[in-house]
Order: C-alpha cells, then structure tokens, then sequence
C-alpha cells in the first residue's frame, strides 16, 4: 500500500469510516501480532492483544498526530498492553542464559529432527534477545521487510539487517527452514480482522423498508457502502450502521420521526465538522430532502435528512 494511499485510509478512520481502518488491519495485524507474541511468548495471548490494540488505536484514532506513522504507532499501543498484562498477571521473562538451563531444554539437532512439534520450534525462536525476536517475528509472521520494520519499529534499516542476520545465524540455516514453515500456519487472516470490527461497529439501526433495492440505491448514491451479513442488508457509512429489512406491506414501514410528539429523528450519526461539510454537498448534490438545517454554529454543528421510507437520520459533528 503507497503512504498516500495509507493516509488516505486513516483520515478516513478519523472520519468513522470502518471499511477504510479494515485494510489499515490488514496491513498491520502480523507486525502488531508478532510484536505481542515476542514479548508474551503465547499465540492466544498475543492475538487478544492485538484485538485489544486496533480497538483502542480506533477510539483514539484522533490523537494520532502523524499519519504516516500509523503502524509504529498501534505497535507502541500494543507493547504497553503486554506491558500491563505483564504486570498484571507477574509473568516474568526468562533471560536467555537462563532458558538455556532448563531441565528439558532440546538440542537444535532435536530441534529440528521434530519437524512437526511447531511449539518447540517457537520455544527456539522465544530464547532468542528480545531486540532480535522482535525482527524475527514481524519477518517471518509479519511478513515486513527490513526497510518496512524500520519505519515501524523507528530503528535504522542497517540496525534490522544486522539483527536480521545475527538472528538467522543463531537459529542456523536448518531452523531457520523450519521456522518459516510455521510461520505461515501462525499468520492472522481474515477471521481476526473480522472480529476487530465486529468489536468497532456501533448499535445498528433497523428500518424497514418498502423496496430493498431502492433503499439500497438511495444509501449508496450518498456515500453508504452496502454490505451483506448473513442475508441482512448493512448499510455503512463511518460508525453509523443501518439494516435495512423489506416488509411485505407498506403500512409496516413507520418511522418514529412520525409519530405525533417523536423525536425528529429515526437515527442520529455522529461525524466531525469536515465530514458534515462534505455529507451537505452530497446531499445538496444528490438532491436529498433536507428537513432540518444544515445548523452551523461554534460548539455544534448538524444536518437532518429524510430518506426515500421517510426516515428521518440527522448528522451531528462538535466543533470544539
């Protein structure tokens, strides 16, 4: 992904939009991931982490000053969750002359003559100096070349070369092999994106609506991405989520903006003052009836629209 694609993405997640923090994940879910299990040594832990990191890194998006250090960023984010775990739990790390003294410690020839025990090869990569496991890690799990862990872990590049090699030297080429096998069966995919986002999405909205397809073409033509869950209809649009439900009779499409002494709205969707400025200009464009505002003033601004059902969805943005 090109840095101006990438910043793209996060002024976007600034903004709320889900989809555009959803590839930032992906980008970076290995490199946090690999970085938790360097310090945890436990894939399940690691993984918890990792959630726990791109969770955090959404809510406090906002406070990130530089964009083109997105990575390093959520990277600092996870270290102090392990950090706290740490504590939290007294899990104290073995040093590496004293891993070496275990009782049960394997050969590097027994080592690699278990080809399929992937514990034990992990076992081999964990004694390793945490300044070269880190490395390891995000590039074998990571998949981040030494330019790439770098930028992330705000190192210069011939300082991750020479780890890099150091590392591999103390592993032997043998070990190495076995290592980048296993790698592979450890990467995070798509599920561990899935459940990031599953724990981002706000409550979503139901509206039931007269035609689906017309619904879905309203949405869409002011910027909402259409996505299928499970049969439903999720109509996205930055944090805000609408599930859009076809009735078979019209009658059953009521919105409560109707009802005698109801709120103005059906639902409310928070953004930020650029965002707003940008949803009037669609829906001034777009020719979307507007009932209310656009309202601009210093502490708050908002907008309310009525829908092709007559829904009625204001949008709010706080200036200060």
């Amino acid at each position: 992904m090109e840095i101006q694609t990438e910043i793209e993405h996060i002024k976007k997640s600034i903004y709320g939009d889900q989809q555009s923090y959803s590839v930032l994940v992906r980008k970076y879910s290995n490199a946090i991931y690999s970085v938790a299990y360097s310090i945890l040594n436990d894939f399940h832990a690691a993984q918890d982490i990792a959630q726990d990191a791109f969770v955090k890194a959404w809510f406090n998006i906002d406070q990130l000053k530089d964009p083109s250090k997105f990575g390093a960023w959520v990277i600092s984010i996870a270290r102090n969750l392990c950090n706290d775990r740490l504590r939290k739990h007294k899990i104290l790390e073995m040093p590496l002359n004293e891993a070496f003294d275990i009782p049960d410690e394997v050969t590097l020839e027994e080592i690699i003559n278990r080809k399929s025990d992937s514990e034990t090869i992990w076992r081999a990569v964990s004694v390793l100096d945490k300044k070269y496991r880190f490395i390891t890690l995000m590039y074998f799990i990571g998949g981040f070349n030494a330019r790439e862990i770098s930028k992330l872990l705000e190192i210069p590049v011939p300082t991750v070369e020479s780890r890099l090699r150091r590392s591999k030297a103390l592993l032997k080429k043998e070990l190495i092999e076995l290592v980048e096998n296993a790698a592979n069966e450890k990467k995070l995919g798509e599920a561990f994106i899935g459940k990031v986002k599953a724990r981002i999405k706000n409550v979503s909205v139901v509206f039931l609506v007269a035609s689906l397809e017309e619904s879905i073409n309203f949405y869409e033509e002011i910027g909402f991405v259409s996505e299928d869950i499970g049969g439903h209809i999720h109509m996205n649009y930055g944090g805000a989520t609408f599930i859009l439900h076809e009735v078979k009779q019209n009658i059953d499409v009521r919105p409560f903006s109707a009802a005698v002494g109801g709120l103005y709205f059906d639902a409310f969707c928070y953004t930020d003052p650029e965002g707003l400025r940008h949803l009037v200009e669609v829906f001034q464009f777009k020719g979307v009836e507007i009932v209310n505002g656009p309202h601009w003033t210093e502490r708050w601004s908002e907008v309310t629209i009525r829908d092709n059902n007559g829904y009625q969805i204001a949008f709010g943005a706080n200036n200060e």
